[in-house]
């Protein structure tokens, strides 16, 4: 899903603060037993002494395996035996009061945490390793809005990360491929051959850099672990997923509006070189959407619409006044007495091809959206303008559903539809828009109507529900 680059020198140095110990403490927890998680949460509740009987008692098992992992924890400092009595460090009791919650079931890797781990760091160091004013109020806040606010501003800071250990770099690339975005530990430390040293100061790294973390999950008697992003970015990019529109299997039959990509600048055409030759008769038509019978009739020919059954004449009627308004919009055509007139502009746009006559279409200023039903406060330049952009979720142009391409719609109409990362209480969030049934009704009109017209996108209907695809044009038009 991304590509990191080499743009962006890295400046998060573990050599700043004492990592050494945070790193011997990581690896002591990643073989921690579900025996030795339940002794460190209750030494950590209990005062800082603590009867060694007591204990055996209160957790109910031999002194042997209480003993077994005590020793294991005196390793890091946190305590130290003295006759009956265990002894707990304060200031390393606070360190692992942090590090447990990774093994509590209900734990999230947030953004809460994230400022956890950024507590071990020397305050002063902060501005060096995020490039943030060394003045700001709020370093944390400072940070999310340089690096985390919006999914663009976040995808753009991953895509530019780069590591002097390529190791750590396939790492991330093998995390967002991964099914769920989530990967085990061993899985990673086995394919890259890596000693559990090297794999705890990569992560620790990764860490710093807001891509990922180290999470817990009990199985019987022991701890799995895994790395997944941060909870947020975690929570959007399952969003992205599961709203990702599901192709329409070969094995179902699709009835495609008009045949050709480029179909509604053909037939502009056709009916433009048509009225060279005659002018056409509208007397009978006051612009409704739907043209009458008989000009349906007459003009029908000249795009090869068919007109064979009740379906297909209603069609016609409603795709020739659209064909017609929008000769008319641009200055191609004009009505004058009743009859249709090629205006001189319409020779030079004749002569180019398909592709161009797209292009011009695009780009005319007159031109916009003719869907009558849209309120003109939502089919405004700007709005249509990022209602294309949502395209891009279907570029590999296969056919999908309507209603679930429209699911997965992720731009920004007005400010409450930004998607931000948001902070309520403790807990953030990336917000998601929500949608009212006229910007819906935008973006049906932006896919069926303007970027139809454009040659961008191929509507048509399955099952009687309405799909589309992505032409050709409309993949290269709209790839970055």
């Amino acid at each position: 899903m991304l590509e990191l680059s080499q743009a962006r020198k890295n400046k998060v140095n573990l050599a700043d603060y004492n990592c050494a110990q945070d790193i011997e403490n990581r690896m002591l927890m990643s073989d921690f037993s579900a025996l030795d998680v339940e002794i460190l949460e209750e030494i950590l509740f209990s005062p800082l002494k603590i009867s060694f009987k007591k204990l055996a008692k209160t957790i109910d098992c031999t002194e042997d395996a209480l003993k077994a992992t005590l020793t294991k924890l005196s390793k890091t400092g946190l305590l130290s035996l003295e006759a009956d009595s265990i002894l707990v460090d304060k200031e390393k009791r606070k360190y692992f009061e942090f590090q447990i919650t990774r093994f509590d079931s209900a734990f999230k890797p947030d953004m809460e945490f994230l400022q956890g781990i950024l507590k071990k760091v020397p305050i002063q160091t902060l501005p060096t390793w995020y490039s943030i004013p060394r003045s700001s109020n709020n370093i944390f806040e400072s940070l999310v809005e340089k690096y985390l606010l919006t999914p663009q501003i976040f995808q753009r800071y991953l895509m530019e990360l780069s590591f002097a250990d390529p190791i750590a770099t396939s790492i991330v690339s093998d995390l967002f491929a991964s099914s769920d975005f989530k990967i085990s530990s061993s899985d990673l430390i086995s394919k890259y051959n890596l000693t559990r040293k090297h794999f705890e100061e990569i992560l620790l790294l990764l860490e710093f850099n807001f891509v990922c973390c180290l999470t817990y999950e009990k199985e019987d008697d022991h701890w799995l672990e895994f790395v997944t992003p941060f909870h947020e970015w975690h929570e959007y990019l399952r969003f992205l997923k599961t709203t990702e529109a599901p192709r329409i299997p070969p094995t179902e039959t699709i009835h495609r509006y008009r045949d050709s990509d480029f179909a509604f600048v053909e037939d502009m055409g056709a009916i433009l070189k048509a009225t060279k030759k005659t002018p056409l008769s509208l007397s009978n038509w006051q612009g409704e959407d739907t043209l009458p019978s008989t000009l349906i009739r007459d003009l029908a020919p000249f795009c090869a619409l068919p007109l064979e059954t009740q379906e297909e004449f209603l069609f016609a009627g409603r795709y020739l006044a659209q064909v017609i308004d929008k000769l008319c919009l641009i200055k191609l055509a004009d009505r004058i007495d009743g009859r249709l007139y090629a205006l001189e502009t319409a020779n030079d746009w004749l002569d180019l091809a398909s592709d161009k006559r797209a292009l011009f279409l695009y780009r005319h200023s007159l031109n916009r959206i003719l869907a009558k039903s849209l309120p003109g406060h939502i089919a405004t330049e700007r709005n249509i303008r990022e209602a294309e952009k949502a395209i891009r979720r279907a570029l590999h142009g296969e056919w999908v559903y309507w209603d679930d391409f429209l699911r997965g719609i992720l731009v920004p109409l007005n400010e409450d539809s930004v998607v931000m990362l948001k902070r309520t209480g403790k807990h953030w969030k990336y917000s998601l828009p929500s949608y009212g049934d006229d910007e819906k009704a935008l973006f049906k009109a932006t896919f069926f109507e303007w970027l139809f017209e454009l040659g961008m996108v191929a509507p048509g209907s399955c099952q009687g529900k309405d799909c589309f695809s992505v032409t050709s044009f409309g993949r290269f038009f709209f790839e970055e």
